[in-house]
């Protein structure tokens, strides 16, 4: 049965960009000889969902294009979008069971952010792992990888790799909501 799972990075005091949006911190953490499990996640996925404004950022530096189903939440219906990617604005249980009836078996749903939209995810929990690269980097301020949650949810960690870098990759399996 397919899962849900999200991945993103992070500055280690909790940012996925700073005020103005800018990434370049994030650019400039990763090497180039390091692999951070891109291919591994390209081959798992059956279909993305992210927010617009991520969808916006990967499509201004050059992505947004892909043989993979993509859906982008928002209530924006005129976003331009490319290839197999649909805009989508509407209950997400209804995505994720939609999504679900139409990819393999084998294949995964992909949360690709932005932070409200994994947050808004864990609330309704429709995520099953989730993947924060945590990027040495302390940028004071900016983008919270999550929004304010209603209850806090218990995480089981999966795997922690770490790379010459700094860069630290912690993989979680959402176990449940806290008591």
């Amino acid at each position: 049965m397919s899962k849900v799972f999200g991945g993103m990075a992070s500055s280690l005091d909790g940012y996925i960009a700073s005020e103005g949006g800018d990434l370049s911190w994030l650019n400039d953490a990763m090497a180039r000889d390091e692999d951070y499990g891109f291919e591994a996640t390209e081959r798992r996925t059956g279909a993305y969902i992210m927010g617009a404004n991520t969808y916006r950022e990967v499509s201004a530096m050059g992505g947004g294009v892909s043989k993979v189903p993509t859906y982008v939440v928002t209530h924006h219906q005129t976003l331009a979008t490319k290839g197999t990617t649909e805009l989508f604005s509407g209950d997400l249980r209804e995505l994720v069971a939609h999504i679900k009836e139409t990819i393999a078996g084998d294949k995964d749903i992909c949360l690709f952010g932005g932070g409200e939209l994994v947050t808004e995810f864990i609330e309704q929990g429709l995520i099953d792992e989730l993947g924060i690269s945590v990027i040495p980097v302390i940028l004071g301020g900016g983008i919270p990888f999550f929004g304010r949650v209603g209850q806090w949810t218990k995480l089981e960690l999966m795997e922690c790799r770490h790379y010459p870098s700094g860069i630290v990759l912690l993989n979680y399996r959402l176990v449940g909501p806290g008591t």
